[in-house]
């Protein structure tokens, strides 16, 4: 399904994301005018890396996952985006193909937004160019973290500091894991069952609790010692 801005993006909603801002109300207007916002389920595929990148995403409700697959079909998760991040916008500035492929894991409101509105969009408000790279360059350090996790850390090392990133993220020592242990064990670089018995190994070491998609963290400092040292 398609709509065109209002009721699932809004001029508020939209300041309230980094990336716009430092817009000012018109100019976020002008962007949902002609900007549409894709309504997709759990399981659509955004694009692929056969595709070329035309627009960029901004995620309004919902989740979304980039991720890539190996020669013999292993995923890999770069990244799980929520309501308020943005992707593929450095694909789109760079021009060529989409990188990696983008799937909705959760029903997800996306705003599309095209590289000539982009374009546009710049030229008229230079800030917004700064929110782009302040954007990437977090990114850039995200991705850094990833390779260096995936190349010298083991596994429950890896899954420590996801778990603790996920804490952060919801602000509480206690969350849902949003995600299915065979999307967080591709995440982390590994499979399932690898990813059941480093929790299982936390678990022992009574620093997490899990009970279903829940997790509660016991011991930040000693969850914190395995991510660092792992």
């Amino acid at each position: 399904m398609m709509t065109s801005g209002a009721p699932s993006a809004s001029v508020a909603s939209l300041k309230s994301i980094p990336l716009f801002s430092a817009l000012g109300d018109a100019a976020v207007q002008g962007l949902l005018q002609r900007c549409p916002v894709l309504e997709r389920r759990a399981g659509t595929i955004v694009f692929a890396p056969t595709q070329r990148a035309e627009r960029f995403y901004v995620v309004l409700t919902g989740r979304v996952k980039l991720y890539k697959l190996s020669p013999k079909g292993d995923e890999q998760i770069l990244h799980l985006y929520g309501a308020g991040n943005a992707f593929a916008e450095a694909a789109v500035l760079g021009g060529g193909d989409y990188p990696a492929f983008a799937e909705v894991v959760e029903d997800a409101a996306l705003l599309a937004v095209g590289r000539s509105v982009l374009g546009e969009a710049i030229a008229a408000n230079p800030e917004l160019a700064m929110g782009m790279l302040a954007g990437l360059s977090a990114k850039l350090r995200e991705f850094n973290r990833l390779i260096e996790e995936l190349s010298l850390k083991d596994v429950p090392a890896r899954l420590a500091a996801a778990l603790l990133r996920r804490a952060e993220e919801a602000g509480s020592r206690g969350f849902r894991l949003g995600q299915t242990k065979r999307q967080l064990a591709a995440q982390i670089g590994t499979v399932a069952e690898t990813l059941s018995r480093a929790l299982k190994k936390l678990k022992q070491k009574g620093l997490i609790d899990v009970r279903g998609s829940h997790v509660t963290i016991l011991d930040r400092d000693g969850l914190r010692h395995v991510a660092e040292n792992g």
